[in-house]
């Protein structure tokens, strides 16, 4: 076995962070579909139309007001961008990930939550991940898989295929977890969200 030491893949674990829970919710959807089918189709990589995600949401609580929100939030069952990590994604191949404009209203459901926003759909699947190589992993009777909410540097291990392709995508079957090239980690970082998506760096193993 050999592991990269030059190129470099990062997880974030954004998904399994509680502080970027926001309680809003939703109308029914057109499709049908309940807002957690919803979440849990875009968590495992399934490309979805704007239809799949709801065009705005609204405050859950009349006694509070929500203030503009972070760069990414996660908002009845949507993972909810703002405008500017929206311009940072679209710089980069996303493959077939897309980005659907989603108003944010209060809870009289007419006054506008400050800023712009965008539902992120992640449609792109990679089967890079190292399940052997990355020992904290738990397994569950359903086949999936998750990382520890603790998840540290090297913690997650993937294959060198990880580098090729988009540069933002998802490993079924394991969940709650995202990954990015070093490029677009890279350009959000600079753009200062690098504490909303909490990047940790994969380790990139080859077998011999």
């Amino acid at each position: 076995m050999t592991q990269s030491q030059s190129a470099r893949v990062w997880a974030s674990r954004a998904f399994m962070d509680s502080s970027r829970i926001r309680l809003f919710t939703a109308d029914p959807l057109p499709t049908g579909m309940d807002l957690g089918q919803m979440a849990e189709l875009n968590e495992t990589g399934e490309r979805m139309s704007a239809e799949h995600f709801p065009k705005q949401i609204f405050a859950e609580y009349p006694d509070k007001k929500e203030k503009k929100q972070a760069d990414l939030v996660l908002a009845a069952g949507a993972v909810v961008v703002s405008a500017i990590c929206a311009d940072v994604l679209r710089q980069f191949d996303l493959g077939h990930s897309s980005l659907y404009p989603i108003k944010l209203l209060q809870h009289d459901r007419k006054t506008p939550v400050e800023g712009e926003y965008f539902c992120l759909n992640i449609g792109e699947r990679k089967d890079t991940f190292l399940r052997k190589h990355s020992p904290l992993v738990k397994e569950f009777g359903d086949k999936t898989m998750m990382m520890p909410s603790w998840l540290q540097d090297g913690d997650v291990a993937v294959s060198p295929a990880a580098l090729e392709g988009p540069d933002l995508w998802v490993s079924p079957p394991l969940i709650r977890i995202f990954f990015l090239s070093d490029r677009l980690t890279q350009a959000l970082r600079a753009a200062k969200m690098a504490r909303v998506f909490g990047f940790r760096a994969c380790r990139i193993v080859e077998a011999d």
